[in-house]
């Protein structure tokens, strides 16, 4: 039975010893020429700066382009949001090792999803196909629809509409979020739960032990039911995998 990893630990750790940490989920990249940040900037749960900070300054040796993206929203534009949550200050510390864009505005293609729920395709902006690695930034909360919103609900925003809610939400926003899953997956989550940080490659496993935190029973998450049944498991089943490692 192959486990998947989870660290949780203190942030002011985290963002000291990242490096340290990810070895732990077996995350070490070779060189990539281009890699995508998204953090959730246009939500309700952001990451803090030190963490995007330390975050970059992971990636920047091992890349020649690192780029932090999401999408627009109903109620905020990523331009907006990266004056008002600080992001335009980390780009003016990086200079060129760093770019912030609005996904909403690039070209997109839609991407077949092999066993659909609600979507035969899912429209993904090209950034994201192009990118070598996928870094997912969620923070960690509550949600009114999916109950809770973390490392899978963050794909949400990739989807480049801005009226996501009218569009999609009709449709099923647990199985949209499965249908996006199959179609994109983050090469590394990292979630900012306050005090807390969680470390892990796999979305699912990482949302599992994310549920602590906002007192919720995973076996209740219908999006996190549905992915873990897309790899033909019982989500009973993929929990008795998921090793979690506090630091």
């Amino acid at each position: 039975m192959k486990e998947s990893t989870v660290v949780i630990c203190d942030k002011k750790h985290a963002v000291n010893n990242l490096t340290d940490l990810l070895s732990i989920v077996e995350f070490e990249p070779e060189m990539n020429r281009r890699v995508l940040i998204k953090p959730n900037i246009c939500g309700y749960y952001h990451a803090s700066l030190d963490l995007l900070s330390s975050i970059i300054d992971f990636l920047i040796p091992h890349s020649n382009s690192v780029i932090i993206g999401d999408t627009a929203s109903m109620v905020h534009d990523p331009k907006t949001q990266y004056e008002k949550l600080g992001i335009n200050t980390l780009l003016r510390r990086y200079g060129d090792s760093l770019d912030a864009v609005d996904l909403s505005e690039e070209e997109w293609t839609k991407v077949s999803v092999p066993k659909p729920h609600v979507l035969k395709e899912v429209p993904l902006p090209h950034r994201v196909l192009n990118s070598v690695l996928l870094i997912n930034v969620p923070g960690v909360g509550t949600h009114s629809t999916t109950r809770l919103t973390c490392a899978l609900k963050n794909l949400f925003g990739l989807l480049p509409e801005k009226r996501k809610f009218s569009v999609y939400h009709p449709l099923g926003i647990d199985e949209i979020v499965a249908d996006i899953y199959q179609a994109v997956k983050p090469d590394l989550n990292i979630v900012d739960a306050g005090k807390k940080i969680l470390l892990g490659t796999d979305a699912l496993a990482v949302d599992v032990a994310a549920c602590r935190f906002v007192k919720l029973d995973p076996l209740k998450v219908d999006h996190l039911r549905l992915i873990s049944q897309d790899q033909e498991e019982k989500l009973e089943e993929f929990i008795k995998k998921v090793k979690v490692v506090e630091v």
